[in-house]
C-alpha cells in the first residue's frame, strides 16, 4: 500500500521522469520539502540526501505529474453508506490521482452555489490531517437535479467554481436543452460533458450481441451510444462550443468523433480504465457468469469494438482515460444480474487495468498524457511543473510492477470490482503521490 507517514522532506533516489523537459532515460533524483519540489538532478552515487529528508524506498520508478481523473461519482452528500469525500480521498491516492472531478448525482445534487462550497470545505478539512492530498472538482448538474428540463445557474456555478457541466450518470436527452446550453456555455468558454446513450434504446442490462441472447439477458444496443454522439454532433455544429463525451465504447462512436474532430470540431472523449479489460462473451464463461460486478454502463462489448478503442487512443482520437469510479453496497450489487445497478469501484485499480490493455499499443508517455496533461487541458485547470521551486504535485508508480486487489487493501466504503481477488494479475503499481 501507498506510504502514509507524516514527513515534511523526502528525497526519491534513482526515478525516471516522464516530462518532456527531462530524458526519459535519464535517472535522477529529487528532494520534495514542506510542499514543494525543492531539489532535481541527475543520479550519481556519490550524491549525498539532504539532512532531515526521508528517503523513499523508490529506486527504479517513475514520476510524473499527479494524475487527474476527469470522472468519477463520490455519493457524499446522500448516500455515505456507500462512499463518503473521506474515503475517496484515501481510494484516489492510492490509485495514482490528485485531483478528481466528481459527478453531480449527489442527494441533493451538485447544482448551486452551496453545494459546491459544501466540496470545497469539506476537502479541506480532510486535506489538513492528510499526508496524500487530493483535490475534488465540481461536475455542476446542467439540469435542476440532472433530469433533464430545467437547466441550472451555469454562470454562477462557473464563477463558484464548477469545472463543468453534465448530468453525471444520466444523459442529457432533451435535445433543446443540449442545444441552450451549448449556446449559454460559450460566453464563458464552459464545458459541456454527455453521456452519450439514446434512453429509449437503454433499458438492457449487458451489450446487445450473441452473448446476451444466450444468457436470455435484454441487450443494450451498440447504436443508442451512436445516435446520441451523432446527433449532438449536429447540434454542435450548428450552435459551436464544446462537448466532451464520457465513456465511450464502440467502434462507430470513435470513427464518429474522428471524423468530428478531423472537420474542426470542439470535441473530446474519454474512456473508462476498465473499459479494455472484459468482453461482453466474457459473462457467459465459468469465472464470471451473471457476474454482476460485470454489470457496467456502458456495457463490455465485443473485440472489435475493443480494437476500435485501442486504436482511438493511439491515434488521439480518445483524449483521455477516466476510473469512472461508481461505488454501490451490496444492497444494489449482490442481485439478479437484470436488478442489479450499474457501475464498479476504480479509484485503486484504473491505472493498471488500462496499462496491462494498452502496453502493446501506447508508450508510458503516451498513457500518461491521458491522465495528466489532457484532462487538465480539457478542464482548464493548472498544468501542475516537475520543476525546483514550484509546488509538488507527484505521483510515483512503477508501470511494470504485477500485484493484486483484494479486500485487504481496498480502502473505499464499496466491494464491486470485477477485479477483486482476480486470478490474473493487474499491472503497474502505485508507491505514492505527493501533492
Amino acid at each position: 500500500m501507498q506510504s502514509s507517514e507524516q514527513s515534511n522532506a523526502y528525497w526519491l533516489p534513482k526515478v525516471k521522469i516522464i516530462d518532456a523537459a527531462y530524458n526519459p532515460n535519464t535517472e535522477y533524483c529529487i528532494g520534495i520539502n514542506d510542499g514543494k519540489i525543492t531539489y532535481i538532478q541527475e543520479y550519481h552515487s556519490d550524491i549525498t540526501i539532504p539532512t532531515n529528508y526521508q528517503k523513499l524506498d523508490c529506486e527504479g520508478a517513475f514520476v510524473s505529474v499527479g494524475w487527474c481523473d476527469m470522472r468519477a461519482f463520490v455519493t457524499e452528500p446522500g448516500m455515505e453508506h456507500r462512499e463518503t469525500l473521506m474515503s475517496a480521498s484515501k481510494a484516489a491516492p492510492l490509485g495514482g490521482f490528485t485531483q478528481v472531478a466528481i459527478l453531480p448525482n449527489t442527494k441533493p445534487s451538485i447544482e448551486n452555489k452551496e453545494s459546491i462550497y459544501f466540496l470545497e470545505q469539506e476537502n479541506k478539512k480532510i486535506n489538513f490531517n492528510q499526508s496524500a492530498k487530493v483535490d475534488f472538482l465540481a461536475i455542476a448538474a446542467l439540469t435542476h437535479k440532472a433530469e433533464g428540463q430545467e437547466m441550472t445557474q451555469m454562470y454562477d456555478l462557473h464563477k463558484a467554481g464548477a469545472v463543468a457541466f453534465s448530468d453525471g450518470l444520466k444523459n442529457i436527452s432533451h435535445t433543446g436543452v443540449l442545444m441552450r446550453a451549448l449556446q449559454y456555455t460559450q460566453a464563458f468558454d464552459g464545458l459541456v460533458m454527455q453521456l452519450p446513450s439514446d434512453e429509449n434504446l437503454s433499458n438492457g442490462h449487458m451489450h446487445e450481441g450473441i452473448t446476451s441472447t444466450k444468457l436470455g439477458l435484454k441487450g443494450l444496443p451498440s447504436i443508442a451510444e451512436e445516435m446520441m454522439i451523432q446527433r449532438d454532433l449536429e447540434i454542435l455544429r450548428y450552435t459551436g462550443g464544446k462537448i466532451h463525451f464520457s465513456t465511450i465504447s464502440t467502434a462507430r462512436s470513435v470513427e464518429l468523433i474522428r471524423k468530428a474532430k478531423q472537420e474542426g470540431l470542439n470535441v473530446t472523449c474519454d474512456i473508462a480504465a476498465y473499459q479494455l479489460s472484459f468482453l461482453d462473451e466474457d459473462l457467459a464463461k465459468d469465472d464470471f457468469i451473471f457476474d454482476t460486478f460485470l454489470k457496467v454502463f456502458p456495457p463490455f462489448r465485443t473485440q472489435n469494438d475493443r480494437d476500435a478503442l485501442l486504436q482511438g487512443l493511439k491515434d488521439n482520437t480518445i483524449d483521455v482515460i477516466v476510473s469512472n469510479h461508481i461505488p454501490h453496497d451490496e444492497e444494489t450489487k449482490k442481485l439478479e444480474f437484470d436488478l442489479a445497478d450499474f457501475g464498479i469501484i476504480n479509484f485503486q485499480t484504473a491505472f493498471a487495468a488500462i496499462r496491462k490493455q494498452t502496453e502493446q499499443i501506447l508508450n508510458i508517455e503516451e498513457l500518461i498524457q491521458k491522465i495528466t496533461i489532457n484532462p487538465r487541458k480539457i478542464l482548464k485547470l493548472k498544468q501542475p511543473k516537475i520543476k525546483e521551486g514550484e509546488k509538488v504535485n507527484l505521483t510515483v508508480f512503477y508501470p511494470n510492477e504485477e500485484w493484486k486487489f483484494d479486500k485487504k487493501i481496498n480502502v473505499s466504503k464499496s466491494k464491486n470490482s470485477p477485479f477483486m481477488d482476480l486470478e490474473d494479475s493487474l499491472k503497474g503499481k502505485v508507491l505514492k503521490t505527493f501533492s
